[in-house]
């Protein structure tokens, strides 16, 4: 089995340069759309393969880096300085001589495969004709795909020195994709001469069943006879397929396919396949089958797998410190591996987190309930005069308990981040002392705000003490052995939904939470 330790990308979709230590066993990319967790999964899937056909097919319009691509037609269109993409993957040791040496942009002497694309010298000619015109298209026409070894010898899909299985729950409906995907598996599980012999079985019974029973009809065509069709398109490896229960794969549904095709594999053997890549995997599975799937994934320890996906299940429940985080806005990769063990194992067996939302949103206000989650809009609106959304500020209603979980996490990715938080009776206690290693002069893009007085202990105390009149009128009929304020602390999300269905447009904002937010909006 081989391991990828190392991705480099040159010039690859959205990175111009990107350089990647990987986990030997689950690296799970995660990120907004457009981010490039997609692309990276790609990569290594075309680098493995060294299909050209499968690159031409994709387009190399579309896997070139635009930007590089439009400046270099914007430049003075010099043959020596057009540009060249390449994905590297760095291996671990597989005493082969073929795959060792210094092939590579590090000059490292290691084992590894490279996939270049870069302009063919042999059309150098053709090439500066084109840029010497008035003509801004690049010339992607006059590159040449090549697929090596680090040692310096080529590979082609027929001789390549890995294999993977690439499975796009997107693509679930794709004839094509479902094809691959058995053809995959079918060549993972027989050994060359098996295939060959395989293949000529396949097609020898064909012609046996042209000679014993199409013969027979032949004759009604006059001159003309009937066969079966025996090429490229119609071979044992075309026509093969997957059952369940005498069902074709094909024929079920697409939540129960996507977890069959992950399944086999998942199961398939360490020495048929190195690497399995899931773009996706959470998409058309119910809650209970991908639970299922995470079962089966985090129990395969002969594979690496690279996993993109969008679910907080997938990503806390397989473990954050396998995490890479990316972002459309920039073309950085982060990797949680730093995350602590504890903070790790938290997350496995925490409830739904909201995770992915908050380690990809530039600001987030944490608050500890429905009570506050539900005024929260209403209350920024009245300090600063716009929405949440208007600022991009997101909220997520967190347990008080698991608040320097995330405060850790903030803390590792530099996200900014205010806590608005009860003080429990308590507030040198639970506030000054608990997350006094977080305070906002060792981490600037977090901060942590309570009540600073003892007595005004929970936000519905805070509500109550600062807007009376406008608590009285609302709940005063609503009791009847219970005080306002202990109706409202019986009723927390009750009552601020009240507030905010009735009369929050007057509500007096509490000073610690006016101050977390016109801190997170700066």
């Amino acid at each position: 089995m081989a391991i990828i330790k190392r991705i480099v990308l040159h010039n690859y979709k959205r990175f111009k340069d990107l350089d990647l230590g990987l986990n030997d066993d689950i690296n799970i990319f995660i990120g907004d759309n457009e981010s490039g967790k997609s692309s990276i999964l790609q990569a290594i899937d075309l680098t493995i393969r060294g299909s050209r056909h499968k690159v031409e097919d994709i387009g190399l319009d579309k896997l070139f880096n635009v930007e590089e691509t439009i400046s270099f037609m914007r430049s003075d269109r010099s043959y020596a300085n057009l540009p060249r993409m390449f994905v590297e993957l760095y291996l671990d040791e597989q005493n082969n001589l073929n795959l060792s040496g210094i092939n590579n942009s590090k000059h490292m002497n290691c084992d590894g495969l490279k996939f270049v694309c870069s302009p063919n010298d042999e059309l150098s000619s053709q090439i500066n004709n084109v840029l010497s015109s008035s003509s801004q298209t690049f010339p992607f026409e006059f590159y040449k795909i090549e697929f090596s070894t680090f040692q310096g010898g080529t590979y082609t899909g027929h001789n390549k020195y890995m294999r993977d299985i690439f499975l796009d729950n997107s693509m679930i409906g794709s004839e094509y994709a479902m094809s691959e995907f058995v053809r995959d598996i079918f060549s993972a599980n027989l050994s060359e001469q098996e295939r060959h012999e395989a293949r000529w079985t396949y097609r020898q019974q064909k012609e046996n069943f042209k000679t014993e029973k199409l013969n027979q009809y032949s004759g009604r065509l006059n001159q003309y006879s009937f066969a079966i069709k025996n090429s490229s398109h119609n071979n044992l490896d075309t026509d093969i397929t997957i059952e369940e229960d005498n069902i074709t794969l094909d024929n079920k549904g697409t939540g129960r396919q996507c977890f069959i095709k992950a399944d086999i594999a998942l199961r398939q053997s360490g020495d048929n396949i190195d690497t399995i890549l899931l773009e996706e995997p959470e998409n058309h599975l119910s809650h209970i089958n991908m639970r299922k799937l995470i079962d089966n994934i985090r129990s395969t320890n002969d594979k690496q797998i690279f996993i993109a996906t969008h679910s907080d299940l997938i990503s806390t429940r397989l473990n954050l410190q396998k995490c890479f985080l990316l972002n459309s806005a920039s073309i950085t990769c982060k990797s949680l591996s730093a995350i602590s063990d504890d903070t790790a194992r938290f997350f496995m067996k925490a409830p739904d987190n909201n995770m992915l939302q908050f380690v990809m949103s530039p600001k987030t206000i944490l608050v500890e309930g429905d009570a506050e989650f539900i005024l929260m809009d209403a209350m920024f609106q009245k300090v600063l005069g716009k929405s949440l959304d208007d600022a991009g500020v997101d909220v997520i209603s967190v347990d008080g308990k698991c608040f320097k979980r995330y405060v850790e996490i903030a803390a590792l990715l530099n996200l900014r981040v205010a806590v608005i938080t009860d003080n429990d009776g308590n507030n040198q206690k639970n506030i000054l002392d608990n997350y006094s290693g977080y305070d906002n002069t060792t981490f600037p893009n977090v901060l942590i705000k309570a009540d600073e007085e003892d007595a005004r202990k929970t936000f519905e105390i805070c509500i109550y003490e600062d807007n009376r009149s406008l608590c009285d009128n609302l709940f005063s009929g609503r009791r009847r052995t219970l005080s306002v304020i202990e109706y409202m602390l019986s009723n927390k999300a009750e009552a601020a939904f009240m507030i905010l269905e009735n009369d929050a447009s007057n509500i007096v904002v509490p000073r610690y939470i006016e101050e977390a937010t016109r801190w997170i909006d700066e």
